[in-house]
């Protein structure tokens, strides 16, 4: 740390980070001072060091004088991924830690069809935008101005009553912090309510025309609040994401279709598949395709290492779990089945007649959905190293001789909808869909072996759905059948 003397300072902002912090430095009030700092200093925020920079990309000092240590406001919020904007005009600082999605423009595009809107955004454009969202039954912007775009986001998202309670005290005490509100009481009803809801940021300017970048936001707010967005717990990267897991898993249990439930167990017998999962369409994570993976396991301890282990090499995404039942063909190299311990959600059953066994599972489906396609490329190295059994480093006794995650398998899961960059790790495989109202069973299968799944299925007088997957190589080798690594 470098001690320098004398330097000059106009303006110092001590930052104490809430919900929305605005900090007032009226023009009269500023004093030119001269004080001894230290400078130099390092910014970790949860044990993660952060260099802060500023718009340009410029690295930003951070410094102590007088017992204050003086952070700068935007690099700061950046690192909470937090919102900041600045009003010269009133010599205002806004902090808003409402999140942002950088993805809203591909998600509205990928779900809903809506171009990219960019620029200055004409009510038109927005209302066609809120009709693929909502319907030919939404309601309309009414003027040019985000002020009236939020009002229409309010009522189709389903806060039309709330904001009709806000008083006009309750108005103010809501846009406290912001330099100009709606001169229509309706509109400045609506942007109180969509304050207090997040469906606004208290960094947006309402009196001004609506740009293309905050009718983005807007809109992918008014889908969140609306339940038509992603369905996930959180993300690596929240401290809480561990205790979501737990609570997830602690509401999940066995489920059944009969129909299914019995078609999926003659596949497996009759060798049109070694095995299939059973779920439930209400758990659907509608995550972006090209930057998820879908993870399988049965132990919730796995996934809280895998999760932790993910945030310690810095790779973030959200989180979603879906439940499932999973029958699958157990394998004696696996084990001896009758050295297993079966619980209500894990048990081998043997095939009669055969010398097969079938395994009965409840299971998740662990859906990440990453921040950079980066990330997803690096997750299969992580898993082959920390989380995968291998045969050559298991001891006589089938221990693994290297630490691994909990849980570890000879066989981990895990599949992308779309090709992989790594096309040597990952195969090309299908998903062999059969639904039963809101029920659908996935026997897997390769590019050119579900013709026996679809015989078995259409005798059951049901349908098949082929689905084009990418699974990584472990399964793919359990899938035909072929010895592991």
């Amino acid at each position: 740390m470098n001690k320098k003397t004398s330097r000059i300072l106009s303006v110092s902002l001590a930052v104490a980070l809430t919900a929305t912090l605005v900090v007032p430095a009226l023009a009269d009030n500023l004093v030119r001072k001269n004080l001894e700092v230290d400078s130099g200093l390092g910014l970790y925020v949860d044990g993660k060091a952060v260099t802060p920079t500023d718009a340009a990309g410029k690295t930003v000092d951070i410094f102590a004088a007088d017992g204050t240590t003086y952070l700068p406001v935007r690099a700061m919020s950046n690192a909470l991924g937090a919102q900041v904007g600045y009003d010269a005009e009133n010599y205002r600082v806004y902090v808003d830690t409402a999140p942002v999605d950088e993805k809203a423009a591909d998600y509205l595009k990928e779900y809903f069809g809506i171009e990219p809107m960019t620029g200055t955004v004409s009510a038109a454009v927005f209302n066609a935008a809120l009709v693929k969202v909502f319907g030919e039954d939404a309601v309309k912007m009414n003027g040019d101005r985000l002020s009236a775009a939020i009002q229409a986001a309010v009522e189709n998202c389903g806060l039309k009553e709330l904001a009709a309670v806000y008083s006009a005290e309750k108005m103010q005490a809501s846009t406290a912090g912001i330099a100009k509100v709606p001169a229509d009481d309706d509109e400045w009803r609506c942007v109180a309510a969509a304050l207090d809801t997040s469906l606004a940021s208290g960094t947006w300017d309402f009196t001004a025309l609506l740009d293309g970048e905050t009718a983005t936001q807007l809109l992918m707010n008014a889908v969140n609040i609306a339940g038509k967005g992603r369905n996930y717990l959180g993300n690596v990267s929240d401290p809480d994401i561990y205790q979501k897991l737990q609570s997830a898993w602690a509401t999940f249990g066995n489920f059944d279709d009969e129909k299914l439930s019995k078609l999926g167990e003659k596949l497996v017998v009759e060798g049109a598949s070694t095995g299939y999962n059973l779920k439930y369409d209400g758990y659907n994570a509608n995550f972006l395709p090209e930057y998820t993976l879908q993870y399988g396991h049965s132990d919730i301890s796995h996934a809280i290492q895998l999760i932790a282990l993910l945030n310690s090499e810095g790779i973030d995404a959200k989180v979603a779990m879906e439940p499932k039942t999973s029958i699958y063909e157990y394998m004696v190299d696996w084990g001896d089945p009758a050295k297993l311990t079966m619980t209500p959600t894990y048990e081998v059953r043997p095939l009669e007649g055969t010398d097969r066994y079938l395994c009965y599972a409840t299971e998740y489906d662990m859906k990440l959905e990453f921040d950079t396609t980066t990330g997803k490329d690096a997750f299969d190295s992580i898993v082959n190293q920390y989380a995968k059994k291998w045969l050559d480093k298991i001891d006589e006794n089938g221990v693994p001789t290297e630490s691994l995650l909990t849980g570890a398998w000879f066989q981990p899961l895990y599949t992308s909808t779309v090709p992989m960059k790594d096309t040597e790790s990952f195969t090309e495989i299908r998903d062999n869909v059969v639904h039963n109202g809101p029920y659908t069973i996935h026997p897997f299968s390769t590019v050119d072996g579900g013709g026996a799944i679809e015989t078995v299925v259409k005798a059951a007088d049901l349908t098949v759905e082929p689905v084009t997957l990418y699974v990584n190589n472990a399964f793919y080798r359990y899938l035909i059948q072929e010895a592991d690594d």
